[in-house]
């Protein structure tokens, strides 16, 4: 398994123990420092102000929440839209299938392992 150093990782979680652990486990996989945002508003403003490649982001946080900002990227005229996956509880699934026609590009439940969140991102092609 091979890390693309010029990846840049931004980790949405508006839970400060949970947006640790999965900056610990991007940095275990190799990339650079995580960026890192408390809610949706932050990460669309960390997006549009830095080089963003991949976004975990969780579902249910306060301001705007996961849903929202995935839209309000996907609509935004970026030259290379960021690969996200969604990180979250929501297990249901007609969530689900609406996070991925959303655009998502992958999904994890809580709770995730290191060798979950691998594996996903091996699936979207970043590792």
């Amino acid at each position: 398994m091979s890390v693309d150093k010029s990846l840049n990782v931004l980790v949405v979680e508006d839970n400060a123990n949970l947006r640790k652990v999965l900056i610990n486990i991007i940095n275990k996989l190799g990339f650079p420092p995580a960026l890192e945002a408390e809610h949706g508003q932050e990460a669309w403003e960390k997006v549009q102000n830095e080089k963003v490649d991949i976004v975990l982001t969780d579902w249910t946080m306060p301001v705007m929440d996961g849903l929202e900002f995935l839209k309000a990227l996907r609509e935004e005229p970026l030259d290379r839209q960021p690969i996200v996956v969604m990180c979250t509880m929501e297990n249901d699934m007609e969530r689900i299938v609406e996070a991925m026609h959303a655009g998502a590009n992958e999904y994890i439940m809580k709770p995730f392992t290191e060798e979950i969140v691998r594996d996903k991102l091996e699936e979207t092609g970043v590792l």
